[in-house]
């Protein structure tokens, strides 16, 4: 049964179609797909099912339909549809219409693309086609400048020995040209034998990796074998080529480009699960209501005379009837549904939307930067799920790369170490005889390798005592010199370096500094082709046949480069990370192994170098079994690497080098920041421990206590992490983790539980020898036994699978491209960034989403659970005491503005006052603020206004009172006025009372807001027929003249806002939290006395006297620190003013 099962288990496609050589008539048989690229998500036709479906499937839309169409049931609902027909269309509209903007974008991008003419080449002629007409099996001829339209194979280039200059911004972000490689069968072919090509492109079947390619050309007897150096891919752009022949292989939706516009991974803030899980409950509470008020209703009617009749008044309700119970339950839930706001979802995403606008405009987020055409430009950040704003605010963990993330990923050669000596720049030179005016004319480099930090060099000299100068190691030197050579020559050979414009480029700046150095010692790399590379020794051109390239990845870290030179030798030159390569390597050479710890513990990255001859008899049999694995279409990736590692061993070691990445500006403040916060920080490298170590030092992500983890079994690993549980146990204290290598995978999985006690008490955490596999386990792990929000930032493609993984990604638009950037969820330009990104805006964000949300539940309950009371005296008949267009216009007119600049403006702190007081943050994890229960109490709030609104009007109006003109009482009319206007004055005078920073857009806010509830109410009262019961008609003329009106709208208003005020006081002046203290200080310095001043308050007596006395709880979480990383502490006073 097994077997017969698995002979129906479908397996993934290993190739693809036959494409044949201009022979469009077969290829349109295999039925390859169009090139109509099409990115937009709607059509005339599709737009309104797809855009109601997706916004019906969203739980607060799906819930306002039900209440919709009860509502348009006459025999159940209380009100009128209209009351839930204009907000529901109203959110409807508003979503649309952000929808149709993103949409038409995308349009217009598809048919700019779609549009574009490129050439057609047939063996007859050439002609003009449209990108969206091209097929599978076309040959295509491109010009400098062009997009590549498709996926394609270069057949022939402009350029010399078929290479073709491309830009890849468009799909990794990487602003250095690439090469594609015409296959060597076709270099020095024609045009016209290019159009009378005939032959078959078998290749793999579509997939997303953009470094993956295989497939091979058959053209007659000859089978040509091509990989990803062959492939141009769609989105490309051509560049220092004047034109190039190109065969399509991949259209439409099967190109890369396309395979990659998947969508991403939601991601749901914690704010909006929160608010989710609260509209759930509520729903709850309104059932359990609505029941209740139902089984009052129907005994109500059962004790009056003869329920049958019930009022003369009102509908005749037959209590009989079997449904009666069910028609005053609907009917009570369209009444009470109101306290469920239908616009704070809306009011969530324009409030999200417009920080994120702020986000980006943001001056402390932008740099100046050279752009592609050499122009200085300034750029910021990009916030690109913004409903992630407030997720920032809650971060609790950062998982940091650290190349590139924490350093400029601007490499620099420092050292070398051959055989048993160490070396630097000017001793290499001297050694070599390399003359003055050759170092004269490389300036440049020079500068870079020469000029650098005092300490680090005075550190260096000390620690490993490197530099040899005695008279008696000459000898010895000069016997090195071969050595020398070989190492030099290694660093030229052994790369991808281009040379554009007599500069080094290559995706890898450690192979740009080693050219540079090797350029600096006399052997500088020229030229390279996919034939060969060509040397420039000590003034002397030497050519080396490229023979074959094993490209580094993660996985392997190392590359090799096997050449020939011009004697014939076969040699493999070989460079990768230590661990790997000390395993491959004979014991000739190992003496310079002593020195990797002593460069890696003052912080430099480390490359061992390694040679290998080869006899010609062996390579030749080695080669002709790797030259069938290259052409094989599967299982050829497992063939290769079987075949490399066998030429890849028993290698000689020839050295070591050692070449310095600065960190970047203001990192160690950055990371001080966050600590103080209440951030922990992890860094997470493929570094050496020892490396790590220096690196986590500088940046202050060390203390003076921390514990490693390098053991070789399970067993010492689970042994040494009880250890450093018993020790954090017995004394607890600010400590750091260092974990090496293979522990790291113990900890997350078989030691999860340990692992996890003492992560949660440690500071930092230094995960080394990582992959990018692990980087992203790691993060899931941290995820899970935190449960707390983990924020992962990086820079490189390698750092993808991490920043997908955590709960916020932030990319860093990088020196080896943008795919970090582009997977993120915020793109930042620097890591000193992060500060601002996470302890303002963040925390910011939280605060002022957490304020819509409150404010939102608290006025629809202050407002709309007076139709709760008034059941109590309507004898539980649903009666309403609003207008329907009053009912309507609440949440779209009356309170919508405030909630939604509340939650763009508000602030209760500044950026310069957190970064004194980063500790605020800690609250933020702390405090009510942002929680459920916060909410819950705002909810409690807004119905403690809504029993005063009510009870108040009928404790201080009787039934017999005279309100008017004409010695009759108001009615309805009166008590529907004066309840609806004091109530919306009350809520607006929380909402103002509530406000923590002002300006002129807040102010007119509250007046537009104030019109319309005069507009609305004018139309009711005034216009016959306006509203349907016409409750209000003629209201003006009872309410305004009478003088009762204004003494209890006043009254309600104190009040209700009483108990708000009295509780900010108390809390303020008795229990303040840390940010209230904080906000003291911020008011000080915007005095007159203290903009005078230069104020620093770290290591101030007079502002510890302040907080001890102010908040004794919370004086032991502020830092006090007697010197001060950013500045020089001034002396400060702390004045009153009255």
């Amino acid at each position: 049964m097994v077997r017969l099962l698995r002979l129906f288990k479908s397996k993934p496609k290993e190739s693809y179609y036959p494409i044949r050589l201009n022979d469009m008539k077969m290829n349109k048989k295999q039925g390859f797909p169009n090139n109509i690229v099409k990115t937009s998500k709607y059509s005339i036709l599709s737009f309104l099912p797809k855009f109601l479906f997706t916004q019906f499937t969203m739980v607060t839309n799906i819930y306002f339909l039900a209440i919709l169409i009860i509502c348009c049931i006459p025999s159940i609902s209380t009100v009128t549809p209209i009351t839930s027909i204009i907000p529901l269309v109203f959110v409807l509209v508003v979503a649309g219409i952000k929808e149709i903007y993103e949409d038409v974008r995308r349009h217009l991008a598809d048919r700019k693309f779609n549009q574009t003419n490129y050439i057609y080449c047939t063996s007859n002629n050439e002609v003009s086609i449209q990108s969206r007409r091209i097929k599978t099996g076309m040959i295509i001829k491109l010009k400098q400048s062009d997009i590549v339209p498709a996926d394609c194979i270069p057949l022939l280039s402009s350029n010399q020995d078929g290479i073709t200059f491309i830009e890849t911004a468009a799909l990794d972000g990487e602003t250095n040209l690439k090469q594609v490689l015409v296959p060597n069968y076709f270099i020095g072919k024609t045009i016209n034998d290019i159009n009378e090509l005939k032959g078959t492109l078998l290749c793999e079947y579509p997939q997303p990796k953009f470094d993956q390619f295989r497939g091979s050309i058959t053209i007659g007897n000859d089978k040509i074998s091509i990989n990803e150096k062959n492939l141009l891919m769609q989105g490309t752009i051509i560049r220092n080529t004047n034109f190039v022949y190109v065969l399509i292989c991949y259209c439409g939706i099967h190109t890369k480009l396309s395979l990659n516009q998947t969508p991403p991974k939601l991601k749901k803030s914690n704010i909006d699960t929160k608010f989710n899980i609260f509209v759930f409950v509520m729903i709850i509470i309104q059932c359990v209501i609505c029941l209740i008020l139902a089984i009052l209703s129907g005994h109500s009617h059962s004790i009056i005379n003869d329920p049958n009749e019930g009022f003369w008044y009102l509908p005749k309700d037959d209590i009989n009837n079997k449904f009666y119970g069910l028609k005053k339950f609907f009917g009570y839930f369209t009444l009470i549904s109101y306290i469920i706001p239908i616009s704070c979802q809306v009011s969530l995403e324009l409030a999200k939307f417009a920080q994120g606008i702020f986000f980006e405009q943001d001056d402390d987020m932008k740099i100046k930067q050279i752009n592609s055409n050499g122009k200085e430009e300034i750029v910021g950040m990009n916030a690109k799920s913004t409903g992630l704003n407030d997720e920032l605010g809650m971060v609790k963990f950062v998982l940091s790369d650290k190349t590139g993330t924490l350093t400029e990923n601007e490499m620099k050669f420092k050292k070398c170490a051959i055989k048993e000596r160490v070396y630097d720049i000017s001793k290499l030179q001297e050694i070599l005889n390399i003359s003055n005016n050759k170092i004269k004319k490389n300036k440049e480099i020079n500068e870079n390798t020469n000029n650098f930090n005092n300490n680090n060099s005075k550190e260096i000299n000390h620690s490993c005592s490197f530099i040899i100068n005695s008279n008696e190691q000459e000898n010895q030197e000069e016997s090195n010199k071969n050595d020398i050579i070989n190492f030099l020559k290694c660093m030229a050979l052994c790369n991808t370096v281009n040379i554009n414009d007599e500069k080094f480029s290559s995706q890898s700046p450690d192979e740009e500094a080693l050219c540079l150095a090797a350029k600096n010692c006399g052997i500088e790399l020229i030229s390279r082709n996919q034939k060969s590379i060509e040397l420039l020794e000590f003034g002397i051109n030497k050519k080396y046949n490229i023979l074959s390239t094993f490209e580094f990845n993660s996985d392997r870290k190392r590359m090799s480069v096997l050449t020939r030179d011009e004697n014939g030798i076969i040699t493999l030159w070989c460079k990768g990370a230590d661990n790997v390569m000390n395993e491959r390597c004979n014991e000739e050479g190992k003496e310079c192994m002593k020195y990797l710890n002593e460069f890696s513990s003052v912080g430099l990255r480390t490359l061992v170098l390694a040679i290998k001859t080869i006899n010609e008899d062996i390579f030749s049999k080695w080669y002709e079994k790797y030259d069938d694995a290259i052409n094989l279409l599967e299982g050829r990736e497992e063939e290769v690497e079987l075949l490399q590692n066998e030429m890849e061993k028993d290698l000689q070691i020839i050295g070591i080098s050692a070449i310095e990445d600065k960190l970047q500006e203001g990192v160690p403040e950055t990371i001080e920041m966050l600590l103080r916060g209440g951030i922990k920080v992890w860094m997470i490298t493929g570094d050496k421990m020892e490396t790590a170590i220096n690196i986590g030092k500088s940046c202050k992500l060390i203390n003076n206590t921390y514990y490693c983890i390098n053991d070789d079994t399970l067993n010492q690993c689970k042994t040494t992490l009880n250890e450093i549980k018993l020790k954090i146990n017995q004394q607890q204290h600010n400590f750091s983790l260092i974990i090496n290598g293979k522990n790291t995978d113990w900890c997350v999985h078989e030691l999860k539980n340990i692992f996890k006690d003492i992560v949660l008490l440690s500071s930092s955490v230094i995960c080394c020898r990582v992959t990018p596999k692990q980087k992203a386990e790691i993060t899931n792990c941290v995820k899970k036994i935190t449960n707390k929000i983990v924020l992962t930032i990086g820079d490189g493609a390698n750092d993808v699978p991490m920043i997908n993984t955590g709960n916020v990604g932030v990319g860093i638009y990088g020196k080896e491209g943008n795919q970090a950037a582009r997977a993120s969820d915020f793109a930042i330009r620097k890591f000193r960034h992060l500060a601002k990104l996470i302890l303002y805006h963040g925390r910011t964000s939280l605060l002022r989403n957490s304020e819509i949300i409150k404010i939102c539940f608290y006025k629809n309950a202050s407002f709309f659970l007076i139709l709760l009371w008034y059941s109590f005296i309507s004898n539980f008949t649903c009666q309403v005491v609003f207008d329907d267009y009053i009912m309507t216009f609440f949440n779209i007119l009356f309170t919508q503005i405030q909630p939604i600049l509340i939650g763009i403006f508000d602030r209760d702190l500044q950026w310069q006052t957190i970064q004194l007081f980063p500790e605020v943050n800690k609250e933020i994890h702390k405090s009510l603020r942002g929680k459920v229960i916060n909410f819950i109490l705002w909810f409690f709030y807004g119905i403690y206004q809504s029993l005063i609104f009510f009870f108040v009007f009928f404790w201080f109006i009787s039934p017999s009172d005279i309100t008017g003109k004409d010695g009759l009482n108001g009615g309805i009319i009166y008590t529907s006025l004066t309840i609806t206007f004091y109530s919306l004055f009350t809520i607006i005078v929380t909402l103002i009372i509530e406000t923590k920073t002002w300006n002129w857009i807040l102010v007119i806010g509250h007046i537009i807001s104030i019109i319309f509830i005069f507009i609305i109410y004018g139309l009711t009262c005034y216009i016959p027929g306006y509203s349907t019961y016409d409750i209000s008609w003629n209201g003006f003329t009872y309410v305004f003249q009478s003088f009762n009106f204004y003494l209890i709208t006043i009254f309600t208003i104190i009040i209700s806002v009483a108990p708000l005020i009295l509780k900010r006081f108390i809390q303020r002046y008795f229990f303040p939290d840390m940010y209230h203290v904080v906000q003291e200080i911020q008011t000080s310095l915007e005095t007159n006395y203290g903009k005078k001043r230069n104020f620093f308050f770290e290591g101030s007596n007079e502002l510890k006297q302040l907080i001890n006395h102010r908040l004794p709880l919370i004086s032991k979480d502020i830092s006090f620190n007697s010197t001060s990383s950013n500045s020089q502490i001034n002396e400060i006073e702390l004045v009153e003013e009255n």
